[in-house]
């Protein structure tokens, strides 16, 4: 996700018109025919405007699928997981080894209070539904400029991604213009009156955070019930203090593996200080590239592409492991299991870059940016300004819902996840969405991004929120569960 400026005359136009008629046509409810659709689940199509400031406009669909409760409903739940799944996809059984092991122990016990309602975004959806929209080129990889070299490197980034941006435009055609959270969480409300709710009881994962932060700005009176997990801060103006959160985060994850790596005899850096095995890494790949396997090499760049994959604590072990080969003089582990994610067809990033950076810095505003990031991030956090900035460089124009402060004004009690391992959606920008919120409830817990489903005492915690709106006691805090596991 990445964010500048706010767009203030395009801001300003679509707040006056979700202010007059945009919120009323909203509001009607629209109609749901449920389908059964295997596995359990029931599946609809909600018909919406391609773009709710011209609500009598083109119509597009929502995909969503619903999981009837098992015991007496207290009503709908709405779900969004984020990316990069479908939300609608997550209900289903899976044999993907990606698919989160937790997750059908968590539907379970929210079947048992709720009707569980999954909603995908704009352009996203399960297989067989129709309704992902893709582009006829993919995008640039979101590692390319961590792997960029020189600035012919940057321009063949930029130009890659506007050339899938292009695709994009005639490929989807008017559905273009609906592609912000800002239209999402216009769809979340006709989903709320579609389903018969006066207040919306909402949980928003990663991403879904932000159609939350939409919602409980468009829609305050509302808002019901808002649960907030692994938070992805849409209120930072400017792009660097965004990112300065990243960097700092980042640079405290590298400590945080090092106390893991001390913690346990498996790993493989386990007896050394991991840090400081980490620099000595990053040093040689400064002064010369690392010796791999097959006469190959891998750059400063491919190190840090590599580490920022590895930096994820489910892949800790794979990361020590890494390093320690690479100290021994094979550095392959980084062009192999950690290498960088290629680039897609799909329309998700769009939507991010709408959302996050609608206005771009130039090569050389960015560089004084990394400068700055390097003096308060030097041994790690600082590559993140690139890894951002990557996913929408070269991009212009389109839709967009800038980053703004948020008006939140009097709202029921709002409760936020917030997991001290969490470097996915920073838990700086976390707590500074949360403290902009008056009722705002935080809950800290010592795992990372998306724990929800696999942290108990969490799933507790929050379980008791969405039923009775039971907030925890200020000042609780869930330990670590998930890391525990890590490498086991």
């Amino acid at each position: 996700m990445n964010r500048r400026a706010l767009i203030a005359l395009g801001l300003a136009a679509c707040l006056a018109v979700s202010l007059a008629g945009v919120a009323l046509a909203s509001a009607r409810a629209h109609r749901l025919v449920w389908k059964d659709c295997g596995d359990g689940l029931f599946c609809g199509e909600l018909v919406v405007p391609v773009d709710w400031a011209d609500p009598r406009g083109p119509k597009t669909s929502v995909h969503v699928a619903k999981l009837p409760a098992t015991g007496r409903s207290l009503g709908p739940l709405i779900l969004n997981f984020g990316g990069p799944s479908t939300s609608t996809a997550l209900l289903r059984p899976s044999d993907d080894p990606d698919f989160p092991s937790e997750l059908p122990g968590l539907l379970k016990e929210l079947r048992s209070r709720f009707d569980v309602i999954a909603v995908d975004p704009r352009g996203l959806s399960e297989p067989g539904s129709g309704k992902t929209l893709t582009c006829a080129e993919p995008s640039a990889s979101a590692f390319g400029l961590v792997l960029a070299r020189t600035k012919r490197d940057w321009d063949a980034h930029a130009a890659q991604n506007a050339a899938h941006q292009e695709s994009c435009r005639k490929s989807v055609k008017s559905a273009w213009k609906g592609l912000t959270a800002w239209n999402v969480a216009h769809d979340l409300d006709a989903l709320r009156a579609a389903l018969g709710q006066d207040k919306l009881r909402y949980a928003g994962n990663s991403y879904g955070t932000v159609y939350a932060q939409a919602y409980l700005e468009l829609f305050p009176e509302r808002v019901g019930r808002l649960y907030f997990d692994g938070t992805a801060d849409h209120t930072r103006k400017e792009l660097e203090p965004w990112l300065r959160d990243y960097a700092l985060t980042q640079e405290r994850h590298l400590t945080r593996f090092r106390d893991w790596c001390a913690s346990r005899r498996d790993c493989a850096l386990h007896g050394r200080d991991a840090g400081k095995a980490w620099d000595e890494l990053a040093a040689r790949a400064r002064r010369a590239p690392l010796p791999a396997s097959a006469g190959r090499t891998v750059h400063e760049g491919q190190l840090y592409a590599g580490a920022l994959k590895g930096m994820n604590p489910a892949r800790w072990p794979e990361f020590a492991t890494a390093i320690r080969k690479a100290l021994d003089g094979d550095a392959t582990d980084f062009l192999t299991e950690l290498a960088p994610d290629e680039g897609n067809v799909y329309v998700g990033n769009d939507s991010l870059c709408n959302d996050f950076m609608p206005d771009l810095p130039t090569y050389e505003e960015f560089q004084g940016i990394e400068a700055r990031l390097r003096a308060i991030a030097p041994r790690f956090g600082w590559i993140e300004g690139r890894f951002e900035l990557g996913r929408c460089w070269g991009r212009s124009g389109g839709a967009s819902w800038a980053p703004h402060p948020l008006p939140a004004g009097n709202l029921p009690p709002v409760l936020f996840a917030i997991g001290e391992l969490d470097n996915n959606t920073n838990y700086l920008g976390q707590l500074h969405v949360a403290e902009q919120i008056p009722s705002a409830r935080v809950l800290w817990h010592g795992d990372g991004h998306g724990s929800w489903a696999g942290n108990s005492c969490l799933r507790r915690h929050v379980l008791a929120y969405l039923t009775t709106g039971a907030l925890p006691e200020p000042g609780t805090r869930c330990p670590a569960e998930r890391i525990h596991q890590v490498g086991r």
